[in-house]
């Protein structure tokens, strides 16, 4: 049997770690630790010890990828790596490192009357870095500084550092290779600075988010008012709307890394539903609804999405579902056109403030007759850990930082495009109340360890 890697790996780590530990006890140094107390650098190093902490470096980066694999280490990082730059350089620009004390802690009211901006806003934020390591929750509502947020607290050059290289280098590179993700670095700041400022809440105005003001004066010569026109219209001649064809090869990618298949077949008695007809609103290409059609040969399925989804759509349609699975494009804010048994809504809400998730579900209304369903199924990487109706062990233990890092990211990457947020599945029972009470939630579960929840609800009529 051939050595494996991670073992060998393993040991080499623990000899390296043992190695540099003793190096810095020989000379009399102290290690670094996430207490505040803990020394900001590691002063008075040898050469030798430097890179002998560097290939620790290394080996450690090479387990990072080895655990998770080639295709999810590459997910992950591109997931995390922009929200982790925005959040840094907000926290740096709004210096939330002065609004908590060194010695003792500050509640997220302190914090958000501090730097005055909304509570929600800062919570989000602050629930992020910590995940990076940038404070510490102690309880619910009290937080701390770790050694990298007191190291910030504590020198202005670093200050100046974060600043300098987010704020004025960082945003050219990120724009220049993908404006999409602009707003992260280059606006995300300056929008909270702008309209969110000395409020209560963000607001939830489409135009006044992260990406609006970056896409406001054209900085790359195109002017988009959401990412979803972005999305649709970018590009000259045959290239326009190539980024909403990456877009589709996008989510066909999320259903694989995130085991969407079975959690869509899982999301309702599909077997029970017999002849109904089912429409999957802002479904992409059909790959969900391809997929119910060839698992339940009596359902009917029609994919609502954009007019540019189309031709991906009629490209990648199988024969042997032809007659059964079409395309109908919809706007979902428009009142629904195509009367059906039961309504899916994969991924969609969560790109959505509550005020306008209401709207997309109110547009359901007039053509709803009693007895349809409408199926939510959502990432709700922000999860309350005792909302899950299943009560395993394994959910009974706080989430690994990894874990929680990749909600609150998506979490920031709402915040910056379209004035959203993350959300535990519970808060879709007010959603589903706002858009009209005669919506009846019969079933809702959550589950953090695949990341998302299935909201089932009934129209009463």
């Amino acid at each position: 049997m051939a050595e494996s890697q991670l073992r060998a790996l393993a040991a080499e780590i623990t000899k390296l770690a043992d190695s540099f530990a003793t190096s810095l006890q020989e000379k009399g140094l102290p290690e670094a630790s996430f207490s505040v107390d803990s020394p900001i650098s590691h002063k008075g190093i040898t050469a030798e010890m430097f890179m002998t902490r560097q290939t620790l470096s290394d080996k450690l980066t090479d387990m990072w990828y080895l655990v998770q694999g080639p295709s999810e280490s590459i997910y992950n990082y591109v997931h995390n790596v922009i929200p982790d730059a925005a959040c840094l350089n907000v926290l740096n620009h709004f210096n939330f490192w002065e609004a908590v004390p060194l010695e003792g802690s500050a509640s997220y009211s302190e914090i958000a009357e501090h730097v005055s901006l909304p509570l929600d806003v800062v919570t989000r934020l602050v629930q992020h870095a910590t995940t990076l390591r940038l404070f510490e929750e102690i309880s619910s509502s009290q937080v701390k500084h770790t050694s990298r947020s007191a190291a910030l607290a504590q020198q202005a050059g670093l200050q100046a550092l974060v600043s300098s290289v987010l704020d004025i280098t960082g945003a050219p590179m990120v724009s220049t290779l993908d404006s999409f993700m602009a707003p992260f670095d280059m606006a995300m700041s300056s929008a909270l600075e702008k309209y969110s400022k000395g409020k209560p809440e963000l607001t939830q105005d489409m135009s006044e988010t992260a990406f609006a003001l970056f896409h406001s004066t054209g900085p790359l010569g195109k002017k988009h008012t959401n990412s979803w026109e972005y999305l649709e219209n970018d590009g000259e001649g045959d290239r326009r709307g190539w980024r909403q064809a990456k877009f589709v090869e996008f989510m066909k990618y999320l259903k694989d890394i995130f085991h969407l298949e079975g959690i869509v077949l899982d999301s309702y008695d599909w077997q029970a539903a017999g002849k109904s007809t089912v429409v999957d609103v802002g479904g992409s290409a059909g790959h969900d609804a391809i997929l119910l059609a060839r698992k339940y040969p009596d359902l009917k399925l029609i994919v609502q999405d954009m007019p540019m989804v189309k031709p991906v759509f009629e490209a990648e349609l199988p024969d042997d579902v032809r007659d059964r699975v079409s395309f109908v494009e919809h706007d979902l804010y428009q009142p629904q056109p195509t009367q059906a048994d039961i309504y899916i809504f994969k991924l969609i809400l969560h790109d959505n403030s509550e005020s306008e998730c209401a709207k997309i579900l109110k547009a359901l209304t007039p053509g709803l007759r009693p007895g349809n369903r409408v199926i939510v199924i959502e990432y709700i990487g922000k999860v309350d850990e005792g909302e899950s109706e299943s009560e395993s062990d394994a959910k009974k233990e706080p989430l690994p930082l990894s874990i929680r890092q990749m909600g609150t990211a998506t979490d920031l990457r709402m915040m910056a495009i379209f004035n959203a947020k993350e959300r535990p599945a519970e808060a879709y029972r007010s959603i589903f109340k706002a858009a009209d009470e005669r919506f009846d939630i019969v079933s809702l579960k959550a589950d953090p360890l695949t990341f998302f929840a299935v909201i089932e609800a009934v129209w009463r009529g």
